[in-house]
């Protein structure tokens, strides 16, 4: 059967590219080798418990915030319910060694406040970085609809790492923490960070933060009710082997076990350091798939799904990131597990009536590397080291956040797991990072008919996917078209 397009992945950013160029009119296929669409963001039930395992909350989804319009535009805003998180502190960081806590209220206002308060001595400075976030973090393709979006792809590449932009807060190591914890969330490291890149990602959620009713699944159950109204077609279990072409121009794409499907589009949002595997031969310059090859992913992580004995405040509305002593946020993968930052997040979806809870620690893919062929995994030594590593990180949690209980381990995520799931190289767990100096893709290429979309593109989070698509889908469609129904949508 002839399509207009293929996208190949039904993620986040696959989802909402095959909307807009439904939208559009064309005809479109969407492939994904799993069981099922979004495997990584509809999360998954234990013990009668759901856990979001790709989504926790979104930030910049406020009345008027800059991501709004595109949650209406989408569709979205009127087939989901959306809850704030606490004004009084979305997230929380707690020193281990001391127990202290310090809360980030939402609002640049509150912010500036409560952090001025805390540290005096640097009141002045503290609002001057608050307002530079505030000024600069929407400034970003399809939220500033003004903004010139050739100008976008150089941001991020040139400029000073947060770990240089913090560098004044160095006599506050406590406030060198808060400032930097969302690292975390994005997977590299504060001196290889851009600092746009942490405007953007940390701003969103220091304007407006709010998680949605039902998660992840609710998230793609309402895209996947939209694709179903233009009339998208979704083929699961549907792994692509190869990328056909005719001449200099994409032509389709090859299934495993030997089907082909005609388009004249493709959109691959896999990770792009998989796609040189995919392309014949010579169609693309050597050191554009070199560049591809090469691309820096992300950090890996240990995933932590746990029941408490008992219902919890602590994480009502609210997210905990825990770390061990004060400074600038390190992934801490060469030193023990229970020496490292963890994030922890309640798995009630807002509603504070779940004792599930689910926390991140990152994690380097060496130690799992020897279990990495899945043929290793089915031996003792594999599911030893899971139960040795669930059983430090579950300690280390009680030992750090008493409140929550007596918590039992229902499931831990490994980066051979991310992996198997995202197919990024050894389970990077934001896939390509968007690290200072790395040239990351553009969405079209050089071979007609083929571009690609998702966080190697623009972001990660919701957020990032989403602006993916649309600079995908407006490099194809035209900006001036999206920009202009958005604008609609204000």
């Amino acid at each position: 059967m002839q399509y207009d397009s293929i996208v190949i992945g039904a993620g986040l950013s696959g989802l909402t590219s095959a909307l807009l160029l439904a939208r559009s009119g064309r005809k479109v296929l969407v492939l994904e080798q799993h069981r099922q669409p979004a495997p990584v963001v509809r999360g998954f039930s234990r013990d009668g418990i759901y856990f979001d395992s790709g989504f926790h909350y979104a930030g910049g989804l406020g009345e008027d915030g800059a991501f709004r319009p595109l949650f209406r535009h989408l569709g979205l805003e009127a087939k989901l319910d959306l809850f704030p998180f606490s004004v009084d502190g979305f997230d929380t960081l707690r020193f281990a060694e001391s127990g202290e806590d310090i809360s980030l209220p939402v609002g640049f206002a509150q912010i500036k406040t409560e952090l001025g308060d805390r540290f005096p001595q640097v009141r002045t400075k503290i609002e001057q970085y608050l307002d530079e976030i505030a000024e600069s973090w929407s400034r970003f393709p399809y939220l500033d609809l003004d903004l010139d979006i050739t100008d976008f792809a150089m941001q991020t590449v040139h400029g000073i790492s947060l770990q240089e932009r913090l560098q004044e807060f160095a006599e506050y190591p406590q406030l060198q923490s808060l400032l930097s914890l969302h690292c975390l969330l994005y997977g590299v490291p504060p001196e290889e960070a851009p600092m746009t890149l942490n405007a953007q990602v940390a701003g969103s959620y220091y304007h407006s933060v709010h998680g949605i009713v039902g998660g992840g699944k609710a998230l793609i159950e309402a895209f996947l009710e939209l694709l179903a109204e233009t009339g998208v077609e979704i083929r699961c279990r549907a792994e692509v082997t190869a990328l056909t072409t005719t001449d200099d121009s994409i032509d389709g794409v090859e299934l495993a076990g030997g089907e082909v499907l005609a388009a004249k589009e493709v959109v691959a949002t896999i990770n792009p350091a998989l796609l040189p595997q995919l392309l014949p031969a010579g169609v693309l310059r050597p050191a554009y798939l070199k560049r591809l090859k090469n691309l820096k992913q992300t950090t890996s992580a240990y995933i932590v799904f746990a029941r408490s004995s008992q219902p919890f405040d602590l994480l009502h509305r609210a997210n905990m990131f825990v770390q061990p002593t004060p400074g600038l946020l390190t992934s801490g993968t060469d030193r023990p597990v229970t020496e490292r930052i963890f994030y922890l997040a309640a798995a009630d979806q807002g509603k504070g009536d779940s004792n599930g809870l689910i926390g991140i620690v990152p994690a380097s893919y060496a130690e799992v590397a020897e279990w990495a062929n899945p043929e290793n995994r089915h031996g003792a030594a594999y599911h030893e080291h899971k139960k040795k590593i669930g059983e430090q990180l579950l300690d280390q949690i009680s030992k750090s956040c008493p409140e929550l209980g007596e918590l039992e381990l229902l499931e831990l995520a490994t980066p051979l797991t991310l992996q198997d799931y995202s197919l990024a190289p050894q389970g990077a767990i934001y896939g390509v990072g968007r690290f200072l100096g790395q040239y990351n893709p553009h969405p079209m290429t050089r071979l007609s008919g083929l571009f690609l979309s998702g966080q190697a593109i623009a972001a990660p989070g919701l957020l990032g996917a989403v602006v993916a698509s649309y600079l995908t889908c407006g490099s194809i469609l035209g900006h001036e078209k999206l920009r202009g129904e958005i604008k609609a949508c204000h």
